[in-house]
């Protein structure tokens, strides 16, 4: 028989495995590759940034000025960056004990984001931009913010039971 525990487990790893798929569908697969297309070099120059606050002073400019051209692509850069990570900061402290400390769940959260980006950068796949990185991990911290709320423990945390006194 299966018990209250047991069940919200498969719950959370299902969704945790949906995410999965959905993520790296959206990061990876949506977009065209340029392998083969441009070298390394055009692809850095064109598609890296190191600046911080670069991309994010630049979209935030054209969504106050109300642009028809970038403003739409400025909206879905800047909130689906902070989106994309949003529900690890709730699902790893869920799953992994060890993750619901701040440091040990901010580590996890860059190494992740990181990876993502070297992917990126290495399939030619989208862009490698430090402020992907700073939005990605934002929204990660924000998720990390609702996971320590006692209706989230109490819907997600694997190990925390739904009736009091559990």
């Amino acid at each position: 028989m299966l018990t209250d525990l047991r069940i919200k487990s498969i719950i959370v790893f299902t969704l945790f495995a949906v995410y999965l798929i959905c993520a790296v569908f959206m990061l990876f697969f949506m977009r065209e590759s340029l392998l083969g297309i441009c070298s390394y070099r055009e692809y850095f120059r064109e598609n890296t940034n190191f600046v911080p606050f670069r991309t994010i002073i630049e979209f935030a400019g054209y969504l106050r000025d109300g642009d028809t051209l970038y403003g739409d692509i400025s909206f879905e850069n800047i909130f689906g960056n902070l989106a994309a990570f949003l529900p690890t900061g709730v699902l790893f402290p869920a799953i992994w004990r060890k993750q619901r400390r701040f440091r040990s769940f901010l580590l996890t959260a860059s190494a992740a984001i990181t990876g993502v980006e070297m992917i990126q950068f290495i399939t030619m796949c989208g862009a490698c931009d430090i402020d992907d990185f700073i939005l990605n991990l934002t929204g990660a911290v924000i998720g990390f913010g609702f996971s320590r709320l006692d209706i989230v423990k109490k819907l997600m945390f694997t190990d925390v039971g739904l009736k009091k006194g559990e």
